[in-house]
């Protein structure tokens, strides 16, 4: 039906009959291209070439060396022990060793040992504490109760940042 034939009718009824066909029309279109659009976007999905058109798909991280020396370690161990202490704050006669290689359950890390007198909720010092620090990929992964055969023979440094956080 063409524009003219439509104007042959009354006024808003030949208006409505427009809209009516020009949607009509819309719908028959869509309904040819959308399947069209579908097939092109799984047939991009599934070509591996170019890395925008894997839909997700992206190269997986290089392995991380677990044998990374931790660099910041002192840094590391103060910004998890002032989250992790009841009271952060006046710890005392603090120590902590250089990292050294040590096998932990079979595996070779990086870890230090930290020795410390640290505030209850009370702020009454609880006693010498001793936790180790156990890196992966240069980075604080565990700190856990001290092991006496881990620590043997570390020398200690003297550990003012430890003393001298805040909450």
């Amino acid at each position: 039906m063409t524009w003219g034939a439509h104007r042959k009718g009354e006024g808003k009824l030949s208006l409505l009959n427009v809209c009516r066909d020009a949607f009509r029309d819309a719908r028959r279109n869509v309904s040819r291209v959308l399947p069209m659009v579908v097939v092109a976007m799984a047939l991009a999905g599934c070509s591996g070439s170019a890395p925008t058109l894997g839909f997700g798909k992206s190269e997986p991280p290089p392995p991380t060396d677990p044998n990374v020396f931790p660099a910041k370690y002192r840094a590391e161990v103060v910004g998890f022990m002032r989250t992790w202490l009841n009271n952060p704050s006046k710890v005392k006669d603090a120590f902590i060793s250089e990292p050294v290689l040590r096998p932990v359950a079979g595996t070779p890390h990086y870890i230090a040992c930290v020795r410390y007198n640290p505030r209850n909720t009370d702020n009454r010092y609880e006693g010498p504490q001793q936790r180790v620090a156990i890196f992966l990929g240069g980075r604080l992964n565990q700190f856990v109760a001290d092991d006496p055969q881990m620590c043997a023979g570390l020398s200690y440094q003297r550990y003012p940042e430890l003393e001298a956080i805040a909450p």
